[in-house]
């Protein structure tokens, strides 16, 4: 990622910066990608870590959510729960894969 004038980056948490299962309490910390973000942070960019946990179900994961992110040592500006558009592929000028940092 270029350096120079601070970003707005949007995090997805389920198969980027954890694992993705069924029962989000189940949910492991990829570390090399947590460091990744957390580097990003450092670095003076905003991060926004969203999600669809609960879209569909519209249980609130919200506490757990935070409770993961907190403990895995996650740093971050905001969390925004239910706000991630459903789709089946995201084309985007802006778009990066976590792999690719």
């Amino acid at each position: 990622m270029e350096r120079g004038q601070p970003k707005i980056i949007y995090v997805d948490i389920d198969g980027t910066i954890c694992t993705t299962v069924s029962d989000y309490n189940l949910a492991q910390p990829i570390v090399d990608h947590v460091e990744k973000i957390n580097k990003l942070y450092e670095e003076g960019n905003t991060i926004v870590y969203y999600t669809a946990r609960g879209q569909k179900t519209k249980k609130d994961w919200s506490e757990l959510t935070l409770k993961q992110l907190t403990d895995w040592g996650c740093k971050f500006h905001e969390l925004k729960m239910n706000h991630k558009p459903h789709y089946d592929l995201l084309i985007c000028d802006k778009s990066i894969r976590i792999e690719n940092l």
